[in-house]
């Protein structure tokens, strides 16, 4: 019996995390038993779960019994403990990397963290009888993705994915994301998202013995092309959390400088730590740009935001992250046949391509996010059709959840055939 060990950060509870839910309905048929193990303890779940998934949550925070176990954590431990400090400081060095002593006491939080789950996971298949035949799946190369590389079970292989704030270590708060090193050598397998955070990783001069390999998320489609819906409102959508990375802020400062006598509705999906800021931000632009109004949804269910698509002819969609792996939210609107414009980082260059919309600088000024706009609000129909036409069939040929979701599923029987034929079962 072939077992699936899905570890999330939060799906399927909490506001953030809904991607793994696209992945799952393919998952199901490719295994005869899967356990999501959730490192979100304390949200509601809202995200639908079919009955046969087994579901377990983790407490990332350290409990008070935590505590008392730690000593003979740290005992038993030791060695290994030691092992991956010093090989982490010996690739950092080859990098010209010195780390400081607050990323060394990070990187020592995060192997500790990388035991503690590593210990849950172990506890949990011996209490579900698993021994054997086990595929790991971090969706995620943090926690989850450190925690598998230090299990060994027989027959089994283990594997993570890696999308843009797990990678990126330039846009991470402490400047480092510790254990590279650790999944690389210990892991079967990385799937980057997008070919670009494959080339950055191999660029970091990551040897092991991890296999990288390209596998694009998917969204299932299609969506109706809307071309002439009756709408006299020129409607932009975008869709992220309202945090600092995702400077949303700057579609309102690029829609007060936008110059036009057509009546612009803009539509914002997501909730986040900067929500309350942005609304008051929001609040002001219509004395500003008398042809433009904000309408900040907050969280809202993606079933509920793909109705909406449906609904309404959107002309454009933005997105204005300093930092991304493959957005999904892109995906998504292009499926619709939904031009875009975005900024130039991490993997986004490979969905927003020639005629499907604009790509901007990293440090693009709202000047510019204005004048793109002004191009799509002054499109002939005939030009719009072909940016409308172009976005969908680049949703079609790279990011279409029906051929994605199995090619990777494919790649990963490979490597677990392979397991299996090293270590059959007795």
């Amino acid at each position: 019996m072939k077992t699936l060990v899905l570890i999330t950060s939060n799906y399927p509870f909490g506001k953030s995390d809904p991607f793994p839910g696209t992945e799952l309905p393919f998952l199901e048929k490719a295994f005869d038993r899967i356990i999501i193990i959730s490192q979100n303890s304390r949200s509601e779940q809202t995200h639908k779960i079919p009955g046969q998934v087994k579901i377990f949550r983790y407490n990332t925070s350290t409990s008070p019994a935590g505590f008392l176990k730690l000593p003979l954590l740290l005992a038993e431990n030791q060695k290994l403990i030691k092992s991956i400090f010093q090989k982490e400081i010996s690739f950092r060095k080859t990098t010209g990397t010195v780390l400081s002593l607050s990323m060394k006491v990070l990187l020592l939080r995060k192997i500790i963290k990388a035991l503690q789950l590593r210990t849950f996971i172990i506890d949990m298949l011996r209490n579900e009888n698993i021994t054997r035949d086990i595929v790991f799946y971090s969706y995620w190369l943090n926690t989850g993705a450190h925690a598998i590389s230090l299990l060994d079970y027989p027959g089994s292989i283990k594997i993570a994915r890696a999308h843009g704030s797990d990678l990126y270590e330039e846009k991470a708060d402490a400047g480092f994301l510790p254990l590279f090193p650790l999944v690389a050598e210990n892991l079967d397998s990385i799937f980057f998202v997008s070919e670009p955070g494959k080339k950055y990783f191999m660029k970091k001069l990551i040897s092991g013995k991890a296999g990288l390999n390209v596998s694009r998320l998917g969204i299932s489609g299609p969506g109706p092309l809307l071309y002439n819906s009756g709408e006299t409102l020129f409607r932009i959508a975008s869709c992220s959390n309202v945090i600092p990375l995702k400077r949303v802020h700057l579609i309102i400062e690029a829609l007060e400088l936008v110059k036009t006598g057509k009546k612009i509705h803009w539509t914002h999906f997501g909730a986040g730590s900067k929500l309350e800021d942005l609304k008051i931000r929001a609040a002001g632009l219509k004395a500003k740009n008398s042809n433009a109004e904000a309408d900040l949804r907050g969280f809202i269910a993606n079933e509920e935001i793909m109705d909406f698509y449906r609904q309404n002819k959107i002309s454009l969609f933005l997105n204005t992250s300093s930092t991304e792996g493959v957005p999904v939210s892109i995906m998504e609107a292009q499926s619709f046949g939904i031009p875009v414009i975005a900024t130039a980082v991490g993997g986004v260059s490979e969905i927003v391509t020639e005629g499907t919309g604009f790509l901007l600088p990293h440090d693009f000024k709202p000047e510019e996010l204005a004048g793109k706009i002004e191009y799509f609000l002054n499109l002939p129909p005939a030009e719009e059709k072909k940016f409308r036409e172009k976005a969908f069939q680049n949703w079609k040929q790279k990011f279409d959840a029906s051929v994605n979701y199995p090619d990777f599923i494919n790649s990963v029987n490979r490597i677990f055939e392979t397991a299996i034929k090293e270590n059959p079962a007795d």
